[in-house]
């Protein structure tokens, strides 16, 4: 139970950076003529940070549980992404994404369970 708790507050920890990456995708500028540097807002820097974290808890994870445990359960991090992108950036949800999510979560209960 506490190795699945620190896959999913790896999994989740992720899935915030992902959101925080495309907010600051959505500010940066679109000159050419400015350097990368210039263009990196404070959401990326925050994204990588999360990255960060969350790959230091999985690994922690990966030390107790098989691999092909916890590997599935990183597509909660697509459900996640999902449901935060229509509430979040407004993104269209139709019938075949979600039977696509149903499918992962189908999934992730099977591997959950075994």
């Amino acid at each position: 139970m506490k190795d699945l708790l620190l896959i999913l507050i790896s999994v989740t920890i992720g899935a915030v950076g992902q959101i925080a990456f495309k907010l600051g995708a959505m500010q940066m500028v679109q000159n050419p003529g400015v350097t990368i540097i210039e263009k990196i807002k404070w959401p990326i820097v925050l994204g990588l940070f999360l990255y960060c974290i969350s790959t230091i808890l999985w690994i922690m994870a990966l030390k107790k549980v098989e691999l092909s445990y916890a590997y599935p359960m990183v597509s909660l991090g697509y459900i996640l992404v999902f449901i935060a992108s229509y509430f979040i950036f407004h993104e269209p949800i139709n019938w075949l994404r979600m039977g696509g999510m149903l499918f992962i979560i189908a999934g992730i209960t099977l591997v959950a369970r075994s």
